[in-house]
């Protein structure tokens, strides 16, 4: 049974405008160490902190959480693998959400292109 989706689009150029000022900090952005530490090593670091974006936004809807809070962001970890085949770890306050929601499944769905970042996200108890 699903008990929740979510889906967000982001500009890519708004990324990369955030990305020149090297304000989104781990301990004070929205984006955890790892991931920073994955995308800045890629070919294009703009685009994975876009999708990364986009699948946090998309998680934070589909678990019913206010998307203004930036700490949230942060609970929530989103990462492609070797083939390209993003997933989702939940802490924090997200994680107690989904299990209070009886989340025992997260599908995600992200498509990037020359302009967008695109994510969706399933929950399925």
């Amino acid at each position: 049974m699903i008990v929740g989706s979510g889906i967000d689009v982001i500009e890519n150029a708004r990324v990369e405008r955030e990305l020149s000022r090297a304000s989104w900090e781990a301990k004070h952005g929205i984006f955890t160490a790892d991931e920073i530490q994955r995308f800045k090593s890629s070919k294009k670091p703009a685009l994975l902190f876009a999708a990364c974006f986009a699948a946090k936004e998309a998680t934070l809807k589909a678990l019913g959480m206010a998307v203004s809070n930036v700490a949230h962001f942060r609970d929530i970890e989103a990462l492609p693998d070797a083939k390209g085949k993003w997933s989702l770890s939940l802490h924090g306050h997200s994680l107690s959400i989904s299990e209070e929601l009886g989340v025992l499944h997260a599908s995600i769905a992200v498509t990037t292109s020359k302009k967008l970042s695109v994510a969706m996200v399933v929950l399925e108890a």
